[in-house]
């Protein structure tokens, strides 16, 4: 799952889009305009709950003083790969969103899904002028976050290709199902540990960046122990995978991500690594 040319140019590698992603908004939208994961900014600023909003069409479920009309034709254009400013709104929370809508590329022609990153208003009143410049919300939107773009952010960005990735077993297989293909193959980015106890001692040498578990790992530590001590020994982030019928849920405390469960959920769930954790 890739950002495609134009939003590398606007929003810069993976520190600029998860710092975006953690100051404001983050609506993930699939090539049928359904929204298949978000942010818990999102739930906060819109007073729903995640069932309330999964799966829902993007068009149907906000408004826009344009109307839903406009909302679904903006949709369709950044689907045909064309990036563009967005406003849409949800009245019952009285909040006016805008922001950016940026096509996301797997190996098509054509975008696979969108990332719509957006600022809340507690307000139905948004200057025309602002949305009309895509370049210059999303210019204001890093500005606000205070999002660095500094060589030394980007040297320090470019020492590692790819993150280091420790699996944790649990007691379902869940983990060693979902990625074993690339466990079945030497990787020296991905390794898996048998318990959250072993994971721990195995992290001395491995070093991980981030770390993929579910609620139910094997040992004596909880997942939450887990993450704690990842994050204060390493830095390292934690990712919670669970399924739900054929769908994996994906976690990490201030995002959620619901995809299929098929052949090419490893390599999404790896690029969606290397984009927002690395």
């Amino acid at each position: 799952m890739k950002a495609g040319l134009l939003a590398d140019i606007i929003l810069g590698e993976s520190p600029h889009l998860k710092g975006l992603a953690r100051h404001f908004n983050l609506i993930l939208v699939d090539a049928n305009s359904r929204i298949t994961g978000f942010n818990n900014n999102l739930l906060k600023n819109t007073m729903k709950k995640e069932s309330q909003i999964i799966h829902q069409n993007f068009a149907m479920f906000f408004d826009s003083e344009e109307g839903k009309a406009n909302l679904s034709t903006t949709i369709k254009t950044a689907l045909n790969g064309q990036p563009c400013s967005i406003q849409f709104s949800l009245l019952e929370a009285r909040t006016t969103f805008k922001g950016v809508v940026l096509p996301i590329y797997d190996e098509n022609q054509f975008p696979d899904g969108l990332i719509i990153i957006a600022k809340e208003e507690k307000k139905i009143a948004v200057e025309k002028e602002e949305l009309d410049d895509f370049w210059a919300m999303a210019t204001k939107m890093i500005e606000e976050a205070g999002i660095s773009s500094s060589s030394e952010v980007i040297k320090e960005s470019e020492k590692l290709k790819k993150p280091k990735i420790l699996l944790v077993e649990d007691k379902d297989h869940l983990v060693a199902s979902v990625f074993k293909s690339i466990l079945s193959n030497y990787n020296e980015e991905a390794i898996i540990a048998p318990s959250g106890e072993a994971a721990l001692l195995m992290a001395k040498k491995f070093k991980p960046n981030v770390i993929i578990c579910t609620y139910n790992p094997i040992g004596q530590m909880s997942t939450l122990e887990i993450a704690d001590q990842f994050k204060k020994k390493y830095s390292a982030n934690t990712i919670y995978i669970s399924q739900d019928g054929g769908e994996l849920r994906i976690e990490d405390g201030w995002l959620d991500i619901h995809v299929k469960n098929h052949s090419e959920t490893v390599s999404k769930i790896l690029d969606l690594i290397n984009q927002l954790y690395w």
